[in-house]
């Protein structure tokens, strides 16, 4: 006689596929050769987002020019208003190319159909959102480097850098760290978008805030004194002034500034990890009990 496995036992292990032990690196390779063929078929967007570059550049050209003096002080140098809202912009367009990517990208499975299929895969749900998810981020990065790259020539961007070899080594490390914030915050809006199915719209809430209180356009001794306090809970700002510091002032990783913003990146990367991690449990659990995540 045939012992047919119980409801118990077929839940039970449906809901122990997230720990099967699949190789990390060969989910991630089959997710970026997916991914790769998929945006050779919409070369298209590759055109529209330089000009959607181009015109972002072109704006803080232009609010720069209003800045009496076109001077700004800050932290002890003394820069041009276009190279320091420039260097917060840059700072903004490639935040935001990482973060609107990997949302939109979730997004995109679920009107398709094909997200939920994704959860039942023995690789995991897990697993699938950070090879995503690093696929949307090197995918930004590049796209960030492609674009901008005709943009320094144009506008000339670098002429007003100070730096040395120990700026430029901060600077990575500064640089590495908002990456690896911005990848832990990806994952975690990521479980919202999951739940409310709009990644653009919680992107666009997130970059908003960030925008706002980072003083990515403007320099934060404009605001009054009680959005400043707000402006600094934000590793965000603490990243766009130590990056400036690197950038204009000569600044490296032995001044407060710098290595203050890089350990308060690397902090909020972590408690952010966690936070995604304890939030993908409940909705993990919810797709394989449930079968959707519709209702939560």
């Amino acid at each position: 006689m045939v012992n047919n496995p119980s409801l118990d036992d077929v839940t039970q292990s449906f809901v122990n596929r997230e720990t099967t032990n699949l190789n990390l690196l060969k989910g991630i390779g089959a997710t970026f050769k997916r991914n790769i063929k998929i945006i050779m078929q919409y070369k298209i967007i590759l055109l529209v987002g330089f000009f959607n570059t181009f015109i972002y550049i072109s704006l803080a050209v232009f609010i720069a020019k209003l800045v009496p003096g076109e001077e700004i002080a800050a932290d002890g140098y003394i820069v041009s208003s276009f190279s320091f809202i420039i260097a917060g912009a840059l700072t903004m367009d490639l935040t935001t190319k990482i973060l609107m990517k990997s949302l939109n990208s979730f997004v995109s499975e679920q009107k398709q159909g094909t997200f939920e299929t994704l959860t039942t895969l023995p690789f995991g749900l897990k697993k699938y959102c950070l090879s995503e998810i690093f696929f949307e981020m090197v995918y930004a990065i590049v796209l960030f480097i492609v674009y901008n790259i005709p943009i320094f020539f144009i506008f000339n961007v670098f002429y007003d850098v100070t730096i040395n070899i120990f700026s430029i080594l901060s600077l990575l490390l500064l640089v590495l760290a908002l990456l690896l914030l911005f990848f832990s915050l990806s994952l975690l809006a990521a479980n919202f978008t999951i739940l409310i199915k709009r990644g653009k719209e919680v992107a666009m809430v997130i970059i908003g805030i960030l925008q706002l209180l980072s003083g990515s356009i403007f320099p934060l001794y404009l605001f009054p004194q009680w959005l400043k306090i707000v402006a600094y809970t934000s590793p965000f700002t603490h990243a766009v002034r130590a990056i400036r510091f690197c950038l204009f002032g000569g600044g490296n990783i032995t001044d407060s500034i710098v290595w203050i913003s890089i350990f308060i990146l690397l902090v909020s990367a972590v408690l952010l990890y966690f936070l995604f991690n304890w939030t993908h449990k409940k909705i993990y659990r919810r797709i394989q009990l449930k079968g959707t995540v519709h209702e939560y």
